[in-house]
Order: structure tokens, then C-alpha cells, then sequence
């Protein structure tokens, strides 16, 4: 599905794929004859939102870590230019599904000495960036509401 926006169609069939991966967990929770007379509905709700915050997991996790690779192996300092490796490190993040692993691509610079973190906003997809940006500004000083 790519960078393109979502419709409301591509959802509802995201929907009734995971209504489908619900009656999976189902069987997987209870067996292949389902929940007993002795199970009620909080109980099937339990497993059933167990489930939702695996699949939101999973997606998140599989997401992010597709954006992480894109942005490539290999980022320029923002403070020196030298080009720099990229490793992952994980980190908890707190969604609204739940919470989730996320890989988060990280930089470090031994003549800086320094890490950093790139973004799809300095880097294209897979390519490093060459140049340094130039030195950040002090915004300090600034109050609030202005802009630079």
C-alpha cells in the first residue's frame, strides 16, 4: 500500500483480515471447539484484547522497522559531516494499542563524540548525507510563539 493515504475501503478490508485472525486466536486459546459454557464473555474479551495489542505490536514493529531500513546504513554527523554508521536500539514505545519494540536507528560519531538520530527529514531514503547542515541555531534566546 506504499506512502499513499489509506481509504476507508483498505481499511475495512484490514479490519475483516484481522476478524478472521480473531477466530485463530480463538481456537488457538480455547481449542478447535471453542470457549466452554463455563467461559463468559469477559473472559473471551480478555484473550480478544490480548490479541489486539499483539497484532498492534506487530504491526508498529514491522512498520517502523520497514522506515528504519530505508533511511540507509549510513548518516552524516549534523555537527562535523563525517559519515557515520547507523545500529539499532531498541526502545519501548507506548502507542495507542499498546506498547510496542521500536528498533530506532541511531548514530554515533567518533570525532564528535556524539550521537544522533536520522530522520527521513535529513537523509534521503537510503542515501547518506554528504554535507553537514551547518551548525544548529540557538533558539534560546527566542521567546515563545516566534519564528525563526
Amino acid at each position: 500500500m506504499g506512502a499513499r493515504k489509506l481509504t476507508p475501503a483498505d481499511l475495512e478490508h484490514i479490519k475483516q483480515l484481522a476478524k478472521q485472525w480473531g477466530k485463530i486466536v480463538i481456537r488457538h486459546a480455547f481449542g478447535d471447539d471453542g470457549p466452554g459454557l463455563d467461559v463468559d464473555i469477559n473472559q473471551m474479551e480478555e484473550v480478544a484484547l490480548a490479541a489486539a495489542a499483539g497484532l498492534a505490536a506487530g504491526a508498529l514493529e514491522t512498520g517502523t522497522g520497514s522506515q528504519a531500513l530505508a533511511l540507509g546504513n549510513e548518516h552524516a554527523c549534523p555537527a562535523c559531516g563525517k559519515v557515520c554508521q547507523t545500529h539499532p536500539e531498541t526502545r519501548a514505545i507506548q502507542g495507542a494499542g499498546g506498547t510496542f519494540d521500536h528498533a530506532e536507528p541511531v548514530c554515533y560519531c567518533p570525532t564528535c563524540r556524539r550521537d544522533f538520530f536520522p530522520s527521513a527529514a535529513t537523509a534521503e531514503a537510503g542515501q547518506p548525507r554528504l554535507h553537514a547542515a551547518g551548525p544548529a541555531q540557538d533558539r534560546r534566546g527566542q521567546r515563545r510563539g516566534q519564528i525563526a
